[in-house]
C-alpha cells in the first residue's frame, strides 16, 4: 500500500514542504497520467495550457514560461509553467499557492521499474513553510493519494484530523550541499525547487 512521507527541507533560498510518494509504476506511465488534462480532473482539476512566451523578451537568463489554468468547480486557478522536462519534472507558479514542483525519479522496486514522486511547495522561510504545510499539506497529500488511485494502486487512508496533526508538526531538514557540510547550496536548492 502506498503512503506519503512529508517533511520540511530548508536550503539557502527558502524552505520546501516535500512530500515523497513511492509509485509502483514506471516513470513513463506516471508522467503520462500526470500530464493528461482529462485524467487530472479525476485527482485535482483539468487544465489548459496557453502558448509559451519569454517573460523577458530576448533576455536568455529569463526562462520562457507557459500560462496554465486549472479549471476548478467554482473558479479558475491561474498560473505559469516555469520549467518542464518531459519524464523528469514540472515546476509551476500558481497565483493562490506560489511555487509547486513535481519531480519523478526512477527506482527499482518489487514490481520492477517504479517511480518516486517528489512534490514540493516552496516558501520563503521556515515559519512560512510551517504555516503553508499546516494549511495546504493535508490537501496536497489527499490529491497525491487520489493520483495514485487513478493509477490503479492502493493508497493509505488518512482522516483529516490525522493529516492536520501530521502536517502541523513536520520534521525540518537542512539540505546537504554534497561537500560534507550541513549548509545548503544553489545546486541542492535547484534540485529541491524543481522537484
Amino acid at each position: 500500500m502506498t503512503a506519503t512521507s512529508p517533511r520540511l527541507v530548508t536550503w539557502e533560498n527558502g524552505t520546501d514542504l516535500v512530500i515523497e510518494l513511492p509509485v509502483a509504476r514506471d516513470v513513463g506511465t506516471v508522467w503520462d497520467t500526470l500530464t493528461d488534462s482529462e485524467t487530472a480532473g479525476t485527482w485535482f482539476a483539468p487544465f489548459r495550457l496557453g502558448e509559451e512566451s519569454s517573460d523577458a523578451g530576448d533576455d536568455p537568463d529569463v526562462p520562457a514560461s507557459r500560462p496554465i489554468t486549472f479549471e476548478l468547480e467554482d473558479a479558475d486557478l491561474d498560473g505559469a509553467v516555469l520549467s518542464c522536462e518531459e519524464y523528469d519534472h514540472v515546476l509551476l507558479e500558481l497565483e493562490a499557492f506560489g511555487v509547486l514542483g513535481i519531480r519523478l525519479l526512477p527506482v527499482e522496486g518489487d514490481s520492477g521499474d517504479e517511480t518516486l514522486l517528489v512534490f514540493t511547495h516552496t516558501a520563503a522561510d521556515v515559519e512560512s513553510a510551517r504555516t503553508q504545510a499546516a494549511e495546504f499539506g493535508p490537501m496536497w497529500d489527499t490529491h497525491l493519494r487520489l493520483f495514485v488511485r487513478v493509477l490503479g494502486l492502493d493508497a493509505a487512508e488518512a482522516t483529516e484530523p490525522e493529516l492536520v496533526a501530521a502536517y502541523s508538526d513536520l520534521a525540518l531538514e537542512v539540505a546537504d550541499s554534497g561537500d560534507g557540510t550541513d549548509s545548503a547550496s544553489a545546486d541542492s536548492a535547484g534540485a529541491e525547487g524543481e522537484s
